[in-house]
């Protein structure tokens, strides 16, 4: 996967490298493209995938059928993948969005998607951590 940068740029740009980060996600497992994995209260149909085999590696997988969520669930998937569970469950989705310069360039109702995206992330692996 591509790591997209922390530096400051316009939100056209942005957009641009977030779809691009979107295309290089590993494949989401196509049998948990089910209704058990998506995350309600999003308005593009979003998908997560976690497994809490190895608690100290949690491998966490994202879906979207819109490109420019894909790509903000590819920053979190980066950052997230591959970590403890407890790292999971402390997980600061703000801190994240912040350090790309994304606080002030997501619209409202963008935001509160993938912060619900955050909390069923953390519910679901609270009990591995």
């Amino acid at each position: 996967m591509i790591q997209p940068s922390r530096k400051p740029m316009g939100w056209e740009r942005r957009y641009r490298e977030l779809i691009e980060l979107a295309k290089t996600m590993p494949a989401f497992p196509e049998p948990y493209r089910d209704e058990a994995h998506e995350v309600a209260g999003c308005e593009a149909t979003v998908w997560l995938y976690l497994d809490c085999q190895d608690t100290q590696h949690i491998t966490v997988r994202f879906d979207s059928v819109s490109r420019i969520v894909k790509g903000l669930l590819a920053l979190i998937q980066a950052e997230l993948d591959g970590h403890s569970a407890a790292t999971v469950a402390h997980f600061d989705i703000d801190e994240l969005f912040a350090s790309y310069g994304l606080t002030q360039q997501l619209t409202p109702s963008r935001t509160n998607g993938l912060y619900n995206v955050s909390k069923v992330l953390k519910q679901r692996v609270a009990q591995y951590a």
